[in-house]
């Protein structure tokens, strides 16, 4: 499976890392296991270099809707950390970030470790750059 993710609930941290093709379907079940784990609140760490969306505009737009429902429910949503390694990986998680924000920081960098050095500094939405 080119997306793997694991929940630490001692860290109250998803960390995902996408390799190849990845597909919505495939987002979305992410997404699933961490409303069932009830991960919302936790920091999440998604780690997208060396992997190519199968997704287009419109899936785009439908994981950020995704993620307001999630907020429009009163449910907690934790930081959120995207690492990217290029400009076409930026602009899609720029556009997913700026769609998804609801009331939590989300950022995006181009290393691992500027990600969650962020991340450890238990930032708040007004930090937010996106």
């Amino acid at each position: 499976m080119p997306l793997t993710w694991t929940i630490s609930d001692a860290d109250r941290l998803v960390s995902a890392r996408a390799e190849g093709a990845i597909t919505l379907k495939e987002i979305e079940s992410m997404f699933d296991e961490i409303v069932v784990r009830n991960a919302l609140g936790y920091r999440k760490l998604f780690d997208s270099r060396g992997s190519t969306g199968t997704y287009d505009d419109k899936d785009v737009m439908s994981l950020g809707a995704r993620i307001q429902a999630y907020v429009g429910l009163d449910k907690l949503t934790g930081a959120a950390a995207i690492v990217v390694e290029g400009p076409k990986q930026y602009n899609v998680a720029v556009r997913f970030a700026n769609i998804a924000k609801g009331r939590r920081p989300i950022q995006v960098f181009y290393t691992l470790e500027e990600a969650r050095a962020w991340l450890d500094t238990d930032p708040k939405l007004s930090e937010s750059v996106i």
